[in-house]
């Protein structure tokens, strides 16, 4: 058994734009709060390449069905004869601009997974329907619910110009804070210990007491260490 160079590139050539697909989804909605394994995340990566190449194979074939159907007719040639390396060599250019579309399609692949993992817009439809969403649990699948935990889905960004501000009481006497959250984990809503991050903070020891603004960058808090907290979401353009 030979270890095969040329098989091994290719594959990760072609896996390329399933790697970037996936990473540009995870730059709009984060990763699952389930760590995934290194097959399961490369599972991904092809299953991503597949469904991007599937397509573009298919347009590429349609223009040079119309365009250059020769060198459509000296492909099938090249893989009943095998010899796929001579002509990927001699049509290089057209493998070169392939290779480039292929990337571009990955990125708008993710693009378009992240848009529809962040506003879920098949979800929210079946999940109006009761009985629908009966019937896909009765069945086990449970992905119709809403599997976002409660922390994110309160605090996240809805869109660009979106702030949010919140007003945090301290246990154990411990005062209070007010400010604009400028970042926190998302973990799940069993662990308590996720820390958030607020800038332009105000501080009071006791609530009928005027705040303060502290001299400082911002204030790094515990939710463990919080009895409430007031959220308020203002547009940017309004504050």
């Amino acid at each position: 058994m030979t270890f095969d160079v040329t098989g091994l590139l290719i594959f990760l050539l072609a896996v390329i734009p399933g790697f970037l697909a996936e990473q540009t989804r995870h730059s709009i909605v984060p990763r699952s709060l389930q760590k995934k394994s290194a097959i399961e995340e490369t599972g991904e990566y092809v299953i991503n390449s597949l469904l991007i190449h599937f397509v573009l194979l298919m347009v590429f074939q349609l223009i040079l069905s119309w365009m250059n159907p020769s060198t459509l007719e000296a492909l099938g040639q090249a893989v009943t004869q095998k010899k796929l390396a001579g002509w990927a060599w001699e049509h290089r250019f057209l493998v070169l601009a392939y290779f480039v579309l292929s990337l571009i399609a990955g990125f708008f692949f993710g693009v378009l997974r992240g848009v529809l993992a962040l506003n879920q817009p098949f979800r929210r439809k079946l999940g109006g329907f009761q009985w629908i969403s009966r019937l896909l649990e009765g069945i086990g699948l449970y992905s119709v619910r809403q599997k976002d935990p409660v922390w994110y889905g309160v605090l996240r960004q809805t869109s660009k110009d979106e702030l949010t501000f919140v007003q945090v009481r301290m246990k154990g006497g411990g005062g209070f804070y007010a400010g604009e959250l400028k970042s926190y984990g998302i973990l799940e809503d069993s662990k308590r210990e996720k820390d958030f991050y607020l800038v332009n903070v105000y501080f009071t020891k006791r609530d009928e007491d005027p705040y303060t603004k502290l001299d400082s960058d911002g204030v790094l808090l515990n939710f463990a260490d919080v009895d409430s907290i007031e959220v308020t979401k203002r547009l940017r353009d309004l504050v």
